[in-house]
């Protein structure tokens, strides 16, 4: 496979419309485990399927709900639609390629009945996979939650270089990822409070990034202190000037002194509410007892899922 040449993360299209999600989070024990490779998936929006880059079609499976793909720089990619959509026996596909034909971004690869997927198979969960992917590389989102076919999607990574700390933390909400020195605000920027990162937000809703306990609430009802279950101290803030607001918008899930577990429900916002009436919508996590000298890194810079890895120091 040609990927193993390559030093950088490689760019890869969607060929598919729909919402976006990491392959861990697919209907399907199987491809959720990675058993069958890394990847992504969309639930569509749009019944076509189109080449997310020029490509040279491997093979298409005789219940044509599925091919496999090599893209010009050597990416071995499989294309499979719906969960359990073999026993379909090719019912609802029309195929308009075949193995051996060149292809190139945007053409027509395949349609489905979208509504008979529906009625007669698990999921119409729409799957692209990387199955001979080196050794510790991954595939990482790169956008969502909404991909229109042709889109950029993920990019599929190196190994990171390796931690200098064991310290990994997570994501507490959806959207796209920047380091504080980033933020829209020289009080956050210039690190006033603590080092940390912050997040575009896609969706209105903070989780618990770990395990650990909810320390306070602060009174303006727009962040919570937080502890990890390892003890360290952090931050969670919706919003910049949103202490003005009062609690208006926001709705808490948890109160002072209560456990959690990663991944349950902190607080929501109304999105349009806030940046109607703050000066940024914009999502904060600040470590407030590490050291000075204490680093950041970023896993990367760009669309995150809520409880992925998003730095380590």
């Amino acid at each position: 496979m040609v990927i193993v040449e390559h030093d950088a993360p490689i760019p890869f299209n969607s060929p598919f419309t729909g919402i976006l999600h990491p392959i861990t989070e697919a209907p399907d024990e199987a491809f959720a485990q990675k058993m069958t490779g890394d990847g992504f998936f969309v639930y569509p929006e749009d019944n076509t399927v189109y080449a997310p880059c020029d490509s040279d079609v491997t093979f298409v499976f005789d219940t044509h709900h599925a091919m496999g793909l090599t893209a010009s720089d050597g990416t071995e990619y499989l294309l499979h639609i719906g969960i359990d959509t073999v026993r379909l026996q090719g019912e609802g596909f029309t195929v308009f390629v075949e193995a051996g034909q060149h292809v190139q971004k945007g053409d027509r690869l395949l349609s489905f009945d979208e509504k008979l997927i529906r009625e007669k198979a698990t999921s119409d969960a729409c799957i692209c996979l990387f199955p001979e992917l080196p050794e510790n590389w991954e595939v990482r989102l790169c956008a969502g939650p909404h991909i229109v076919a042709g889109e950029k999607a993920a990019r599929i990574s190196p190994p990171s270089s390796p931690a200098p700390q064991s310290h990994i933390f997570y994501a507490p909400c959806t959207g796209t990822l920047h380091p504080l020195a980033e933020a829209p605000d020289p009080f956050y920027s210039h690190k006033s409070t603590g080092n940390g990162f912050f997040i575009y937000p896609s969706e209105p809703v903070l989780y618990a990034p770990c395990d650990g306990s909810v320390f306070f609430i602060f009174e303006e009802k727009n962040a919570l202190g937080m502890h990890t279950a390892d003890g360290l101290e952090y931050m969670l803030q919706a919003g910049i000037g949103t202490d003005t607001l009062n609690g208006e918008g926001f709705t808490f899930y948890v109160q002072g002194g209560q456990p959690v577990q990663k991944g349950d429900r902190l607080l929501s916002f109304d999105a349009a509410y806030i940046r109607a009436h703050a000066r940024s919508d914009a999502c904060f996590c600040i470590f407030t007892d590490l050291p000075a000298d204490t680093e950041i890194h970023l896993k990367h810079h760009d669309f995150i899922q809520a409880g992925q890895e998003a730095v380590w120091f």
